[in-house]
């Protein structure tokens, strides 16, 4: 059987990186790719500052179970291992590995290579994330949409007529929300955005507002000092930018929130502000990107998209969505063509 000791030079050459290890966790032989997978200039600083494998594991069990595994079988392949490098940052690599024994049948060392696949491994744990989160967000009104449809179904009798309405009205509101969650989902992923449906048209934006806060359990004022005031746009999407501004002040904003509409010139703003502390500058390149959150923002219920999808939106209704902060509020601009 060929092993890299008669293949020194292609050992070295060789851009995948290589390495021969010890029973014992010393590191017998490395290659200058494996120095650069590792954070470190040269192999001879490999061998200076990595005196056993085992101390760059970023758990322990990993070796453990690596040792355990290539016990059994002589060979390990995609055996996935997470790797502390040179100046403490880690990546995760995907190790395939053999035994290599001496004619007594002892192991002698172990020789393998490492992929770097710290973006894949990154991939599927913000798949994983999103996946539980929507989950999540979703099973939320669906169980209340079950829980009060069952408790209609099974004791409609017993109640009167305004509690089977509320009752209604709570099982849609749900619906809708979970709808909403859809939508955004639809928005985000959609490869061509100018393909997402839009159907402007002129309407009273007080009154969408108002359809917004209506299911809101927080007291928001609203602030429209010019009386009825009309926007082009679609009243759909419009509400759907609302629900995640407000969705947003909600969870990250401070106790006191409002909605404030004004015209300026050919456009009409809608102010969702609230009491809380000024986004970061850093932050802010950030926070309009899909299923990204700021570093303020930690929220366990929340998938990041509500921002991205709503200045997407705003932007397809020849719209915008911007942030400010006066000292005082922080708050999130809609601007929409006046109707």
């Amino acid at each position: 059987m060929t092993t890299f000791h008669d293949l020194p030079e292609l050992f070295k050459r060789i851009p995948i990186a290589l390495y021969r290890s010890a029973p014992d966790g010393a590191l017998v032989e490395a290659n200058p790719a494996l120095a650069t997978l590792l954070g470190f200039d040269s192999v001879e600083a490999v061998r200076e500052h990595v005196t056993s494998v085992e101390s760059i594991y970023v758990d322990p069990a990993q070796r453990a179970r690596w040792i355990e595994n290539i016990a059994e079988a002589g060979v390990i392949h995609d055996f996935d291992l997470e790797l502390r490098r040179a100046d403490g940052s880690t990546v995760w690599v995907r190790d395939s590995a053999r035994v290599i024994l001496d004619d007594a049948g002892t192991v002698v060392f172990y020789e393998g290579s490492l992929v770097d696949v710290t973006d894949k491994v990154d991939a599927e744990r913000a798949r994983d994330e999103f996946i539980a989160i929507v989950s999540h967000e979703l099973r939320n009104p669906i169980a209340v949409m079950v829980g009060l449809g069952e408790e209609l179904a099974q004791n409609y009798d017993s109640f009167s007529d305004i509690e089977r309405r509320e009752m209604a009205g709570l099982i849609a509101r749900q619906a809708e929300d979970a709808g909403w969650l859809i939508e955004d989902l639809l928005v985000a992923y959609r490869d061509d955005i100018a393909q997402v449906m839009i159907a402007p048209r002129t309407f009273d934006l007080t009154k969408q507002v108002e359809r917004v806060l209506e299911v809101v359990d927080h007291p928001i004022a609203i602030e429209a000092h010019d009386g009825s005031i009309s926007v082009h746009a679609d009243p759909r999407r419009v509400r759907q930018i609302l629900r995640n501004l407000v969705a947003n002040a909600l969870r990250y904003g401070g106790d006191e929130i409002a909605v404030a509409l004004a015209k300026s010139g050919d456009r009409v703003e809608v102010q969702v502000r609230d009491s809380g502390t000024k986004i970061s500058d850093a932050d802010l390149e950030i926070i309009f990107r899909p299923f990204e959150r700021g570093s303020g923002q930690h929220h366990p219920k929340s998938i990041g998209l509500g921002l991205s999808v709503s200045r997407r939106l705003a932007r397809l209704m020849d719209g915008d969505l911007v942030y400010r902060h006066d000292g005082r509020w922080s708050t999130f601009v809609l601007s929409l063509p006046s109707g």
